[in-house]
This record gives structure tokens, sequence and C-alpha cells, in this order.
């Protein structure tokens, strides 16, 4: 088919072909799905956020519980605030660290793992019989807390668009106000109404709802580019300058600032900091990447966290003691008092995101934390010993909450507003919270410093000292607003797809026969000169000794290697010469009227080179060798010189030529076959590309006759008329087999319906009827027509028998291969229909949908559910293969069901390796998830597939662009052949230094294992008219959640091709 001539088919299941038949197996395809099942951004924000608003209860709900803990273990407040810091110091350690394996190793598999390792740590907190313990288990929390945070805002990041991103995080950062409001009033209940065991014991039912909320919800990311492991070096490195930092500030009072223990703290902390900073320089994948370091806002941004989040937890503990131990607060009365400033802080986020979203940060920010600062200067000035929490408390909660919703949430904000888009999100988070959490070991350091251990009825002075600090780090932050400026977000870097060079077609084409006005009825006109030189007027002095030889249609002149003895002038009827070498019948040249054959052999006294057959009843002149050697003048040999030169320059291109296919006979397979319906339909559908005529019965000149006026000439007979049939099928070029019945005919079929056109007119037939038709003559194309809808349903047929039925061959890549689904959808846009599909690997299984009937947001809806929101990845022990492959076959059968390649509707073929065998196989029939998961068996990740008593692997091996499985006369021939992963380019760091970049080892083994097809695929390639070649660079072998990424780089390497796409289709 072409361009907007022939309407789109369009399926609704994969799969979906009604009611299950009479001898079907009726196990039917999945449900419709025409459209990606993504989830919304909402629905990842309300997901993720539940994640880490475990831990950021946990960072508020222990503070309440601390003079509890206090209480139970007789511990004083220096020792016990490991506790908060030991949990603090992990968390901003390992944060950055644990934000890189998310973007390594996938952002969704990372914020499970968090959520079930902080699940674990809170249960064994709970069980704490010391200190010692407690803060050990809490060191694990900390850990769980750094791989959950980061991967959840990089989840939140990456499901919102860039225009909404900065609001996203805003709601984000909101959930976490949120979860330190309720902290305290939570945790206060707990512990009055049970113990402090409690505030852990609650994130246990929690921890099982976020894990089965993200199994469902979510789908995974990651990071695109290049991934390595980052530095642990490093993360440890930082953790113990942190720990040792809080260890000399904490101790500092007690043991002297200029003591040994101080001193040795202090400066190791200093040396552990220049280790971290020398191994982030020296580390390919460091914790604070270069990059980050040169975007202001990011820069401006972190460095206020830190001192806002020193501030912010150091008035948060100061306010929990200041009510227990001033105040004689019970702990839930503690709670429910602090809580107001959070709930408001909340609301003011997410109101106050999307005006920064459009006005800029630095105003909202600077008012922000001048309002913090009122608040602390109310507590300081206000606040009395006694309590009176609605006259003196809650204004001050108001104006807290107020500050902490413009300030906090909306640093994080502007320090990832200015990133460029689809960068590492789960990372840049990572470092603004490990940051932040660096300000909380800071601010509870010195508050500890600060308070010590005051003396009876001291305990208020020595708390408002807490406000005074908190009250110094918000103005810091007001005068440090202004170095926010105007957030310009670094613009996101293309598809890095080079552009697809200047396509020409790659395969010689015919030209287009010129159309020829009606003749007037009964009048057929003599035909006209043959192209090449006329040998019956050159050889008209050895006429008289010439004998006249008669040559059946299918017959044989002579075949290679047979005796010279003589030459041949055509008279009438059609002869190809087929080439001998090997064994093989490729076309070399077709000779029609007036044209000379056998000439080489007679001239240079050699055997016959090449093979001559019939292809319609043909007379012939025959002049022996010697007679030729007797009359032959310098005429002659001129004439027969001409005749040489022209098939040596034919010859160079033999292997591409295709010969036209001009008489189409409609042959009935039975006798209820409508053989005249279908012909006279046929012709109809034809006429818009070609001129076709039914001359109804002629004789063999009437058929050259009709040859030389019309583009192609349609025959039919019936069954019975054997005479008749037996004519038509002796000088047909392609044959229609009509079938009236679904099943085949009993009595045998003519030895040319092996490999015809099937038409099946008759009533709907079940699998087992095609099956058997398969069997029985293999079908080069199969056609149901519903005589109401004949002429829409015999579209397709007319199509290939015109030449304009365009194919489309998609090449293997794994997760590369998504870039087809970027292509689909230019040809699609175009108006270009595809008829024939054809693929390999993952190309494969997209044919394979768009062979269903889907359209490309069909096809991508598909491939999105099965391959990017389902994991493939059941691994195992490597005894056979890296994965098991269940989860890949049971997708494929929950995409396809129990359908055959024969019920798609339209044509499909993919390629698999016969191990055993050790050559490419071809799948014609079978069920589709079965032929589609032999082509997807990549060796080492994949065991062999066991199929049809053999072994298969991956099509890729050996024939990774199946060209040649639709190389032929139907229409045009589209090659999608997609790079394997891009080689270093000549401006890379890589190949500055002179080292070549590494891959991995799963894109090591996909270059490897397609070696073989790649030295050959510029030979395949050439058999197809064009070939486009995305390149959807930073996409690895597996990486299926970077779809978009090679969707992406298809639909420019489509644009790039399309004007040659639609000049080859309107051409042909």
């Amino acid at each position: 088919m072409t361009v907007d001539t022939l309407p789109t088919t369009k399926a609704g299941p994969v799969g979906d072909t009604g009611p299950v038949e009479p001898g079907g197996r009726g196990r039917r395809a999945a449900a419709p799905l025409t459209r990606r099942r993504q989830p919304s951004s909402a629905a990842v924000l309300l997901v993720a956020a539940f994640g880490a608003f475990l831990a950021f209860l946990d960072s508020t709900i222990v503070n309440v519980a601390f003079p509890d803990i206090q209480r139970y273990f007789h511990s004083d407040i220096s020792d016990l605030s490991w506790v908060l810091n030991a949990y603090n110091i992990v968390f901003a350690a390992f944060l950055v660290a644990a934000g890189k394996l998310a973007d390594l190793l996938g952002r969704k598999r990372m914020f499970i793992c968090g959520v079930v390792l902080f699940t674990v740590a809170s249960g064994l907190c709970a069980v704490a019989d010391s200190v010692g313990q407690l803060v050990a288990f809490r060191v694990l929390q900390g850990i769980s807390a750094a791989v959950l945070v980061p991967a959840s805002l990089g989840l939140v990041v990456e499901a919102f668009p860039a225009g909404k991103r900065a609001h996203g995080v805003n709601l984000w950062g909101a959930a976490g106000a949120i979860a330190a409001g309720l902290g305290p009033p939570i945790g206060g209940a707990l512990v009055e109404a049970l113990s402090w065991r409690w505030v852990f014991l609650v994130n246990l039912p929690l921890g099982v709802v976020a894990v089965l909320a993200a199994r469902r919800a979510l789908v995974e990311s990651r990071a695109s580019g290049r991934r390595r492991v980052p530095d642990l070096r490093g993360a440890a490195l930082l953790a113990i300058a942190l720990g040792l930092l809080t260890l000399g500030l904490i101790k500092g009072p007690d043991w002297g600032w200029a003591s040994p223990p101080a001193s040795v703290s202090l400066g190791a902390a200093a040396v552990a900091m220049v280790g971290f900073v020398i191994s982030s320089r020296r580390h390919p994948a460091p914790l604070v990447e270069p990059t980050l370091l040169r975007v202001r806002s990011f820069v401006a941004g972190s460095g206020l966290t830190a001192i806002a989040s020193a501030g912010f937890y150091g008035y948060l503990l100061t306010h929990v003691l200041f009510l227990t131990y001033v105040w004689d607060y019970t702990l839930l009365q503690a709670g429910l008092a602090v809580a107001p400033a959070a709930l408001i802080a909340a609301v003011v986020a997410a109101l106050l995101g999307r005006v920064a979203d459009r006005h800029g940060y630095r105003l909202i920010v600077g008012v922000g934390a001048l309002t913090w600062v009122a608040s602390l200067l109310w507590y300081l000035e206000v606040v009395g010993s006694q309590p009176n929490f609605l006259g003196e408390w809650l204004p001050g909660q108001i104006l807290q909450g107020i500050g902490v919703g413009a300030t906090l949430p909306l640093l994080s904000s502007a320090a990832l507003a200015g990133l460029a888009a689809g960068g590492s999100y789960a990372t840049a988070s990572a470092v603004i919270g490990a940051i932040r959490q660096v300000g909380a070991v800071i601010g509870v350091a010195l508050l500890v410093v600060l308070i010590g251990t005051p003396a009876p009825g001291a305990a208020e002075e020595a708390l408002r000292r807490g406000w005074a600090m908190a009250a110094i780090c918000f103005a810091a932050v007001a005068v440090g607003a202004v170095s926010l400026g105007r957030i310009r977000p670094v613009p996101a870097a293309a598809v890095a797809s080079p552009p697809a060079p200047p396509v020409a077609p790659l395969r010689s084409q015919p030209p287009r026969p010129a159309r020829v006005s009606t003749p007037a009825a009964g009048v057929v006109p003599m035909p006209k000169a043959s192209p090449e030189v006329d040998m019956l007027a050159a050889l008209r002095c050895a006429r008289p000794h010439a004998q006249q030889v008669e040559l059946a249609a299918g017959s044989y002149l002579f075949r290679a290697g047979d005796v010279s003895d003589a030459l041949y002038v055509v008279l009438r009827g059609r002869l190809q010469v087929l080439d001998g070498d090997g064994g093989r019948d490729d076309v070399v040249a077709e000779l029609g009227r007036g044209q000379v054959v056998g000439e080489l052999g007679v001239l240079l006294g050699a055997p016959r080179s090449a093979t001559v057959r019939a292809v319609r009843d043909s007379s012939l002149v025959r002049v022996t060798k010697a007679e030729f050697h007797k009359t032959a003048d310098a005429g002659v040999l001129g004439a027969l010189a001409g005749v040489l030169a022209i098939r040596q320059h034919q010859t160079r291109t033999a292997s591409q030529r295709t010969t036209p296919e001009v008489v189409i006979a409609v042959i009935g397979a039975d006798t209820c076959a409508p053989v005249a319906m279908v012909a006279t339909q046929l012709c109809a559908a034809l006429s818009p590309w070609l001129r076709a005529i039914a001359p109804g019965r002629v004789d063999r000149d009437g058929l050259e006759r009709a040859e030389r006026v019309a583009d192609r000439v349609v025959l039919h007979a019936s069954v019975d008329d054997l005479h008749w049939r037996n004519f038509c099928l002796r000088v047909a070029d392609r044959v229609v087999l009509v079938a009236g019945n679904p099943a085949p005919p009993r009595a045998p079929l003519p030895a040319r319906a092996a490999g015809a056109d099937l038409v099946l007119a008759g009533p709907p037939g079940d699998r087992e009827h095609r099956r058997a038709w398969e069997v029985l003559i293999t079908p080069r194309s199969t056609h149901p027509v519903r005589r109401t809808r004949a002429a829409a349903d015999l579209r397709v047929l007319a199509a290939r028998i015109a030449g304009r039925s365009v194919g489309l061959v998609l090449s293997g890549g794994a997760a590369r291969a998504c870039a087809h689904l970027g292509v689909l959808e230019e040809l699609e846009a175009a108006g270009v229909t595809v008829d024939r599909f054809a693929g390999t690997s993952m190309g494969a299984i997209i044919a394979a949908l768009a062979a269903s009937g889907l359209d490309a947001a069909g096809v991508d809806a598909q491939i999105y559910e099965h391959f990017v929101r389902k994991s493939h990845g059941d691994y195992t022990l490597p005894s056979k293969g890296l994965i098991r492959g269940r989860r890949t076959r049971a997708s494929l059968r929950t995409i396809f069901g129990d359908r055959l390649v024969e019920e798609l509707p339209k044509h499909f073929r993919c390629v698999s390796v016969d191990l055993l065998a050790r050559r490419p196989v071809v799948h014609r029939r079978g069920l589709v998830a079965d032929v589609v998961g032999c082509s997807m068996r990549l060796p080492f990740l994949y065991a062999p597939m066991p199929y049809d008593g053999t072994l298969h692997v991956d099509g890729g091996v050996l024939d990774n662009v199946p060209v040649t499985t639709l190389v032929g006369k139907d229409g045009p021939l589209i090659a999608v052949n997609v790079a394997s992963g891009g080689n270093p380019s000549p401006a890379s760091g890589s190949h500055r230094r002179g080292k070549p970049r590494v891959p991995g080892l799963t894109d090591t083994l996909l270059r490897t294992m397609t070696i073989s097809s790649a030295m050959a695929s510029a030979e395949v390639l050439a058999q197809a008219d064009l070939v486009i070649k995305p390149n959807p660079v930073g996409v690895g072998l597996m990486e299926y959640h970077q779809i978009d990424r090679a969707r992406e780089a298809g639909r420019i390497a489509a644009r790039e091709a399309l004007p040659q796409i639609m000049d080859l289709v309107y051409r042909c």
C-alpha cells in the first residue's frame, strides 16, 4: 500500500480476532491497550512522597521521644544526642552515593529496597536494649533513609514535565514538612500511651503499605548516559569527617577545646575531609559532580539549605526541650504544640511553589527567612516561663510555619530548577539532602554545645540560646537569598542522534511503465519494437536456412553447460535467462520479440554460460553455428556487439534486478471459488496505480498484444475449465489462487499453486484451515475476502501486485530498538501505510505488534506496558543463561495470546538462529508468541529456546536486519538499522586521551553476538530501497526505561529520511 490511498487497519486488542472459532485453542490475547497505561504525576508523587514520609517522620518523631529515651537509659544529653546525630551523619554521608546508585540501578528498585531496609531497621531500633544498640540501629536507619529519599525525589522529578517540575518538588517537600509536623504529636501520643519503642514500631505497617503501593504504581527509571559506580570511598571519608567533627563539637566543652582528644578529633575530621575532596577529584563518579558546581542556583540553594537546616533542627529540638523542661508539658502536649508550624508550612509551600516557578525564588525566600527570624524573636521576647499556648506560643508557630514553608522547600526547588532536563535528578537531590543533613548535624551539635549541662533552674536561659542561634542562621539565609538571582534552567541536550546522511534508494528501480490509452473494443494494437537491437532484421540473410522452434511456457531452451550449437532469435513470447552458478535460479534478464539468445557461446565456442527458460509459449528462430559463421557479415557482428554491450551493463546489477510480473492468473481452487468476481475487483483495485485489463480468453498472440498495452493483464479460469486454466498457469507471472471453501480441496492442486497468493473468499474458517493451507501451498500472501467488501479487502493484494506495498524491516538492538517506535510514529504521521513487516529480536516484537493492526501509539503502549512497567530481569545462576526468561515468555503470551502468524492481518516474518544447524530460520507460521520468543533469545542472557525440534537463539547473531525476508517485487522496502552503541566521537574526552571507552558487559555482549551479522549487513542492506539509521546514544542494552530517548532518536532519523521515503513511495 502507499500514501493515503488505502485505509489504515487498526485492531482493538492485540490478537483480537473476534470469537474463538471451532478448532481454536480458546486462549486469546490481552484486553485492548492502545495508549500507554502510564502512572500520572500525581500518583507517582503520592507514592514516592509517602515513602519519603517515613524518613522525614522519623527525623522528628524521635526528637519528641528524646526525653523518654533519656529517662529509660539514664543517659546525659551529650551521649544520647548520638541517637539523633548518628542518623543524620550517616544519612548525610551516604545520601549522595545512594542517589547515584539510584541513578545507576534504578530509582524504583532502590526506593523499594530503601523502604524495606528502613522498615527492618525500625523494628531493630524498637527492640534495642542499650544506647549503643540503638545508635547502631539508627545508623542502619540512616543508611536506608539515604537510599530511600533521593530515589523518591528522583522519581517525582522524572514524573513531572519540565514546566511543572519545580511545583512537584515543592509538593514533595510539603509532604516532608507534613511528616515533620505530624512527627511530634504522633510521637508524643505513642510515648504517652505506650512507650518510646512505638515511635519505631509505627514504621512497620507504613513500610509495608509503601512497598505494596510502589510495586503497583511506580515505573522504573534511571539516569541517561554512561553510569559508573559512585565514590563509596568518598562517602565513607565524608561520614568519618562528619562523625569526628560532631564528636569534637559535642565533647569539646567536656574535654576542653585545647585538650588532646578534642584536637585529635577535629584534626582527624579535617584530614578526612581533605581525603574526601581528593577522592572526589580523582574518582570518575564523584559524590558532587563538577557540573553541578557550575550551576549558580544549585550552589546558592545548597549553601542556604545547609544554613537553614542547622537553624531548623536546632530550634526544633530546643522547642521540645523547652516545652518539656520549662513548661512541664507531657510529650504528647509538646508534640501537639510544635505541630501547627509544620502543617502551616506544608500549605504555604504548596501555594508559593507555583508563584516561585513564575516569578523567581529570591524575593519569596528572602521574605520567608525574615518571617522565620521574626518568629524566633517572638519566642525570645514574648514567650515566658509560664505556659500560655494561645497567647504566646501559637502566634510564634504561625509565623514559623509561614517562614518554613516559604524557605526550606523552595530552597530545594531553587537548587534543582536550574538543572538540565533529563539529568541525574536523584543524584542532585541527594546532594541537597546530604547538605541538609550536614546542616542538621552541625545544628544539633552546636545546640548541645550552647546548652551544655545546665544547672538546676538555668534550663530556660540555656534553651533561649538555641533560639538565638537559629535566628542568626535564618538572618544569614535572608541575606544570602540575594544570590539566588533569576533561575534559568539549563536547556536539555537533544538526543545525540547524528543526522542521517543523504539517503538515496539503494536498489535500482525499474522505470514505471508508461500509461497507454484504452484500445477500441475488439482491437489490440501491434506490439512495439524491442528496446534491444532487432536481430531478425540483422539475420535476414540466414533466415531461409533457419529453423523455427516452438517452446511451451515453463520449458527450457537449454541449460548452463550445454554445448553451444546454435543461437536463437525470439519471434514471439518471452524468455528468462537464469543464473547457473551454484544451482541458483536467479533471473538475470528477460528477452522478448526480436532479441537474440545463445550468441555468446556461438561466438566464443564455449559451453552455455546460463540457463534459458520460456515464460510464455514462445516461437524462436534457430540459427546453427555453422550457418551463422557462413552468413554473418559486418552488420550482423556489429549488431551482436551492441547486444553484448547492453547485456554486460545489465549483468553488473543482476542480483538486484527484478522482472515485471505482468500476467496475473486468477485460478479457482474449487468449484465454488468466485474467480470472475475476484478478477474484476482486482482490476478495479489496481486502477489507481496502473493500467490493468482483463482481455478474457486469448491465445498467445492476443496475450502478447495485451502485454504491450497494459501494465498488468489479469486472466481468470475456474477449476472445471481445465484447458484454459492450464494455459493461464503456463503463461502467468503471478498466480492468485481463489478458494470458495475454507478448507483446502481434497483434489490435488496444480504445481503453480505452490507459492501463489491465496484469496479465501468463502465462509470464515478456523485456524486449522489456515494451517492446512500454509502447509499445502506455503502461500506468498493470504487475503480473507468478504464478498460484500471485496473491493476493500483486495486492495492489499492489489498494492502488492502493483509493486506499491510498503515493507518495513526492523533490526534488533534490545532497548535501543525502541527507536523503531519513533520511526513508526513518523511514518504514520506522514500517511505512509506499511503492509509488510519483518524483524529480529526486539525489532521482531515491534514488527509483530504493528502487523497485528495496532497503530504507532498502540505499539508504544504495549512496549511500555510489558518492557518498561514490568521487569524481565528474572535472574538466575548462569548455568544456561543469566535470565530465566519466564517473565519474557509470560509477557509475550499476554500480548499475543495464542494467535498464529498466519492469522495476523498484515504480512509478518521474523528471524532466529538454529543453534544446532548454525543457520538463520525465517518464521512464517506458528504461534506469534513462540516465534518472537525464538527471535529474542540473546545468548548468555537467555538460554536457547527449544522450538520445532531444535534450539533457537537471537536472530541478530546472524541476521540482525532481515531484509531478505521481504525482498521481492511487492513494493518499496525500508530497513531500519538501529546503531548498536556509539563509538567515541572525535571530540570525546576518551578520544583525546587516546583511551577508547570500554563498554559495559551487556553492551560488549550485544556487539560480540552481532559481529557476524554486521559484517554481512552492507550486502544485505543494499537490497533495501532505503535504510534509516537511528542512533539512540546513551541507551544501554536492557535500559527500557529510556524508551522515550530511544523513540526520539527514531523520530529524528525518520524525519531526516522523510523526503526520500515520500519520493520512494510515490515513485514506485
